[in-house]
């Protein structure tokens, strides 16, 4: 009797040990449907409730016409669109994930360039997202190499 017990009680633990390995595998799944495309463009982060352009200008740009860009876009039917913070764009950023261009950002994003510009400024210093590394840099506003810009509005 207690033999049947004891192996009753060590199946109970290696199921729930085995349930719970598999529940960590599933995270994954549901944190990847945090992010809805909606058809339009544009891509709704139902965690942070921000609305993000699907895919960035496209071209190198410097802050001033990055800031312009934004606050010109209409896109997706809306007209309210803004340059993200550093921490909006790495909201974005997933070292497990790479867009079709190989930058680590979710896959409804499509980034050209490894870096995108924040709405954050320090002087004559912008900051900018590097969605290779996953790291923040401040380079100078004129600076016109290889960074883009997405832009971002809050879901109303």
């Amino acid at each position: 009797m207690k033999a049947s017990k004891l192996l009753l009680n060590n199946r109970s633990v290696f199921i729930l040990l085995i349930s719970c390995c598999l529940s960590f595998l599933t995270f994954p799944a549901i944190a990847s449907n945090r992010f809805i495309d909606t058809g339009n463009g544009t891509i709704t982060d139902t965690k942070t409730g921000l609305m993000w352009v699907s895919k960035d200008n496209g071209v190198p740009i410097n802050w001033p016409d990055a800031f312009e860009y934004c606050k010109n876009l209409r896109a997706g039917g809306f007209t309210d669109w803004r340059m993200p913070t550093l921490a909006e764009l790495a909201s974005l950023y997933n070292p497990n994930e790479k867009n079709k261009n190989g930058y680590h950002t979710i896959k409804l994003i499509t980034t050209t360039a490894q870096s995108c510009w924040s709405s954050e400024i320090h002087g004559y210093l912008a900051g900018r997202f590097n969605f290779t590394h996953g790291k923040e840099y401040w380079l100078r506003q004129s600076y016109s190499g290889p960074t883009r810009v997405l832009a971002v509005r809050i879901k109303k």
